[in-house]
């Protein structure tokens, strides 16, 4: 059995664009389904990342099962993939957030597609397959993580291509209620997580003094999170991550994310305006923004702190002031994204009820184009000020300032600011071209 792992690009990851090896860390997707992949059918992989390779299709040789996992804006370029490949008599299998979201459509492209996690549902689809009676849809349950303890197969993908520090996952989904996060609604607001042994067995395996843990919520579950903590210290190891704003006012789970490694973290502060923080469920509070970034800066760690514009409560005037005022809470490396109403989610529906959805073409569904109509400005505005504001946080002027703010970091962290400078430039064009 041949199975092949494609990783769709979109306008955001594909290789053509800025994000270098700086910014590009490995996807944990296809080396963790080539492990779930039963031993007993001596399953042959090959994995394709178009977000950092570029392959002549036409020379690969032929594959039982071509798997393809797509987010919104990259899924257009996978039901391109699928029918390729279905044309050279390979089976198509398509999963991932979009076409959770959206099974019926992707079912158009794919032999078989499979919704939520795949933690079981791959193995029953392989098992299916080898049988010869594969289904044409089958759905995970988020209960399911945990339950099975596989190590992914990293060495199936072009380690080259991504930073050196190794990427980890420890816990899954999301209980908080953002209406626009598309976490929430491939997950039901429900969280789940490994078995700290497991993870720390993993940790172990990879001979690594630095990780990059990719858990969209690490702290929503407090027991866990503090015997998952507790277990990194013995290990040495530095580590960066994401964390919730309120992190700051539990003194016991800060000190032990401390003392766990933790160097940086990305936080979504998302927007300075409460109206729209309430607009959309966020549980952040405008006032602690400061005294967060603050107490990280004091333990070392640096911020890097993800913003959203085009909420109803955004007007010019307010996204311009933007800048200024992340350069007043302290944030290490700001980075921008347009509201984005990514299909099925609470925000989709409700612009789609009141008539403000302008486009349905998933490829501009990249966090960088405006697919709905603003509220206090037009669409066309609204990429524009994401140009400008993203522009000017990155200034070397205003790069310098961070630097000398916050001295944590050093190489790595000027790095990442240089390489979000380039990727800022590459989107100002993309978006004049639009």
């Amino acid at each position: 059995m041949k199975i092949l792992f494609l990783t769709p690009y979109d306008n955001n990851y594909r290789y053509r664009s800025a994000f270098s090896k700086s910014l590009s860390y490995m996807p944990l997707t296809m080396p963790y389904l080539a492990a779930l992949t039963p031993e007993e059918y001596h399953a042959e992989f090959c994995a394709v990342d178009e977000g950092v390779q570029k392959v002549s299709y036409e020379k690969l040789e032929p594959y039982d099962i071509v798997a393809i996992t797509a987010v919104t804006s990259s899924v257009k370029r996978g039901y391109e993939l699928a029918e390729l490949f279905r044309r050279r008599g390979s089976y198509i299998v398509m999963g991932g957030h979009h076409v959770t979201l959206l099974p019926d459509e992707a079912a158009q492209y794919a032999d078989t597609v499979l919704t939520g996690p795949a933690d079981r549902v791959w193995r029953e689809f392989i098992t299916d397959y080898a049988n010869g009676a594969p289904k044409k849809r089958y759905d995970g349950q988020p209960c399911d993580i945990g339950t099975v303890n596989v190590i992914p197969k990293r060495e199936l993908m072009a380690k080259r291509k991504y930073i050196g520090v190794p990427t980890v996952i420890a816990n899954f989904g999301c209980t908080n209620k953002c209406e626009f996060c598309v976490i929430n609604s491939f997950w039901g607001g429900r969280h789940t997580m490994r078995k700290v042994e497991d993870v720390i067995e993993e940790i172990r395996s990879l001979k690594k003094k630095r990780i990059l843990f990719l858990d969209p919520s690490p702290t929503s579950n407090r027991v866990y999170a503090k015997a998952f903590y507790e277990a990194l210290i013995p290990l040495k190891i530095k580590w960066a991550g994401l964390c919730t704003t309120d992190i700051y006012k539990d003194e016991e789970l800060f000190d032990l994310m401390i003392r766990s490694g933790c160097i940086g973290i990305l936080m979504g502060f998302e927007t300075f305006s409460e109206e729209s923080l309430r607009e959309s469920n966020k549980r952040n509070t405008v006032e602690q923004y400061k005294a967060v970034v603050e107490k990280f800066h004091q333990n070392g760690v640096t911020i890097l702190g993800t913003f959203m514009i085009g909420f109803d409560g955004d007007t010019r005037e307010s996204i311009r002031k933007m800048p200024d005022y992340i350069e007043e809470i302290g944030v290490d490396i700001p980075r921008f994204a347009i509201l984005t109403p990514y299909p099925n989610t609470p925000t989709f529906e409700r612009l789609s009820t009141e008539g403000r959805i302008l486009s349905r073409d998933w490829n501009d569904y990249d966090s960088i184009h405006a697919v709905f109509q603003p509220k206090n400005c037009t669409q066309r505005e609204l990429e524009e000020m994401l140009a400008e504001v993203s522009n000017e946080c990155y200034t070397f002027r205003r790069i310098r300032r961070r630097a000398l703010k916050n001295k944590y970091g050093g190489l790595i962290k000027f790095a990442v600011n240089i390489g979000f400078r380039m990727y800022n430039k590459k989107v100002a064009k993309t978006l004049a071209k639009h």
